[in-house]
């Protein structure tokens, strides 16, 4: 069998690579199959970092983003640029992760090429074409250009037998982030990293907060940061941490409107290891983020979701998760809950992950090995 068969990962943002990380590292120790690694440069200032903390070199580095462009332009440049990565890689096998820009025009391009898809994370579902936007278009698509899909969980199965996707070809194998958080959790081993501005506050309780969904922008942005100034006000015994995400219209609105409260820690992206420790032990959180709300409760960390709907009801439904929505008095009402109800507050610490149990890249690696051994002992 030997090296000769060649799975392509295509990335370009953080989270991406966060959930493809596990799976990659496991292929590198088989010999059954050679991964390679091409990132789009979505996440221009996030990702080389990262890459560096895990000790990856991309096999084809592409450079995608273009100051203020729009999704199409990112898209444009995708279709400019992804085509030479896939020629000089020739794979077998096309490996990506999730929804975004760089996801989907990998899979137009790998099917357009007549290579096979694996889609990690596949069957995450809200219906609703303008929640989360453009992830829901984006993946919705993927499922269509995939040949083998690897769902964190039986409802993202069960969605994805909904849309006639061929049972033999949908595998619920856990998602791979809760692989990464659990590992590097474990990796800290304790390790406290000294963040300058917590110096003042070290035994104040802290709420971490992220924020930088599309569609929050403009008047839901504003309604969450209001009603988070004014629970800040509030509750001055709490600490507010807010790494900030490089989008600048988001970014500029909220340094505005909570860059004056004096309880609140505005700060740049961390390295991944040190925002696991800060997830470990904040009391809570407060995100749009899709992957928190999967890695969070493997920490025992309580999840409001600033978001009218998510693809992880999972989490809603074992409690782990509260969708508070975006409106000022719902937002206040989950919070005050938290912070009031110390027994709501013990149920969501101990509520159950639904999005897996760690093992999630050993299942898919196992699937992919077997996966390329069949199509390779079929007569030509």
């Amino acid at each position: 069998m030997g090296h000769d068969n060649k799975a392509l990962f295509c990335c370009g943002s953080r989270p991406e690579l966060i959930k493809i990380y596990p799976v990659y590292r496991q292929l590198q120790t088989t010999t059954k199959i050679t991964p390679l690694l091409c990132n789009t440069g979505q996440h221009r200032d996030l990702m080389p970092p990262h890459l560096d903390s895990l000790g990856i070199t991309p096999d084809f580095q592409l450079n995608v983003m273009r100051k203020e462009q729009c999704l199409d332009q990112l898209m444009a440049q995708l279709f400019a640029q992804l085509p030479s990565a896939f020629d000089n890689a020739r794979p077998d096998i096309v490996i990506i992760q999730g929804d975004t820009a760089s996801a989907l025009a990998s899979a137009i391009l790998a099917y357009k090429k007549n290579l096979p898809i694996a889609h990690i994370e596949a069957g995450l579902r809200t219906h609703d074409k303008s929640s989360p936007f453009p992830e829901e278009i984006y993946r919705q698509n993927i499922t269509t250009l995939a040949k083998w899909h690897f769902c964190p969980t039986e409802k993202a199965r069960q969605n994805l037998l909904n849309e006639n996707i061929a049972e033999e070809n949908i595998f619920v194998t856990g998602n791979t982030s809760v692989d990464m958080v659990k590992n590097t959790y474990k990796e800290l081993n304790g390790e406290i990293f000294d963040l300058p501005l917590l110096r003042q506050d070290k035994t104040k309780p802290y709420f971490l907060i992220t924020l930088h969904r599309r569609e929050s922008q403009g008047a839901p942005l504003m309604r969450i940061t209001n009603s988070l100034l004014n629970f800040a006000k509030n509750n001055p015994e709490f600490h507010f941490i807010f790494p900030l995400h490089p989008n600048p219209a988001t970014s500029q609105m909220i340094k505005d409107q909570l860059g004056t409260q004096k309880n609140f820690s505005l700060i740049t992206p961390l390295p991944y290891p040190q925002f696991v420790r800060l997830m470990a032990d904040a009391f809570a959180i407060i995100t749009d983020s899709g992957g928190i709300q999967e890695e969070a409760p493997s920490l025992n960390t309580p999840v409001i979701v600033v978001r009218n709907n998510t693809e992880r009801s999972e989490g809603i439904e074992s409690g782990c998760l509260r969708l508070a929505g975006t409106k000022k008095d719902t937002i206040l009402q989950e919070l005050n809950l938290l912070i009031n109800d110390k027994a709501h507050y013990k149920r969501m610490q101990q509520a159950h992950n639904p999005f897996g149990d760690g093992q999630a890249a050993n299942r898919i690696t196992a699937h992919l090995i077997d996966i390329i051994e069949k199509t390779h002992a079929k007569p030509i």
